[in-house]
């Protein structure tokens, strides 16, 4: 079953003098419980892909699909709401909010829906202990180093049991050994049935995933 599916995508980016093409009559679909990698040279798409699927970002033209559902008519509660439900998003340069500690910046998401504090903790700490670092729960980000930081965005995507994780580099800043425990930390999600789109510079990474989709002056080449 497709989980993500991109029909006929078009994004222009303008500013008053310049118009850039970002993604042109792309087409990707996505089945449940991929793990698939986007890969590219800088400036192809690729991030700009992955803020249309995880609708931070709407095409000029064509559809955008998430579980079966349109999402080009959605208001933005409606949208936003719905973003909240399904998606996870992991940032190249985690995204940690450096004034809260660890625990805190997990429960983030869940602020959203409006759970109780109590609920916010339980989750929070039970996705901590399934990235390892529940005994740093209460260390702030700049006591951590670049591995535990992006093990602490994994934990903040998955807390709120999203179907589909979306990952821009997530191995980027890492040295290997951290890069290789992140990676093993996403396949198990996989193997949990969290469908997984990944940007990634990095081929022998891409390869040990299930699906490369490749990206060349915004154009899908493969």
């Amino acid at each position: 079953m497709e989980i993500i599916r991109l029909e006929k995508i078009t994004k222009i980016y303008r500013t008053k003098d310049v118009e850039t093409v970002a993604l042109e009559n792309v087409n990707v679909a996505v089945k449940e419980k991929e793990f698939i990698s986007v890969m590219g040279p800088s400036g192809c798409g690729k991030s700009t892909l992955l803020n249309l699927m995880g609708l931070l970002d709407l095409p000029d033209e064509g559809r955008v699909l998430i579980n079966g559902i349109d999402t080009s008519g959605m208001k933005d509660g409606a949208m936003a709401e719905f973003r909240n439900e399904m998606l996870g998003f992991v940032f190249q340069s985690f995204h940690l909010i450096n004034s809260l500690n660890v625990i805190d910046n997990v429960e983030v998401p869940l602020l959203y829906r409006k759970s109780s504090a109590k609920e916010r903790r339980e989750k929070a700490l039970a996705v901590l202990e399934k990235v390892g670092l529940a005994h740093r729960m209460r260390h702030f980000p700049s006591q951590l180093s670049g591995g535990q930081c992006q093990r602490v965005a994994i934990a903040r995507a998955i807390i709120g049991s999203p179907k589909i994780i979306l990952a821009d580099e997530p191995t980027g800043n890492l040295d290997s050994k951290m890069g290789g425990e992140i990676m093993d930390l996403l396949f198990k999600l996989t193997s949990e049935g969290t469908t997984i789109v990944m940007v990634t510079h990095d081929e022998h990474i891409a390869e040990s995933t299930q699906r490369i989709v490749r990206f060349f002056d915004g154009r899908r080449i493969e």
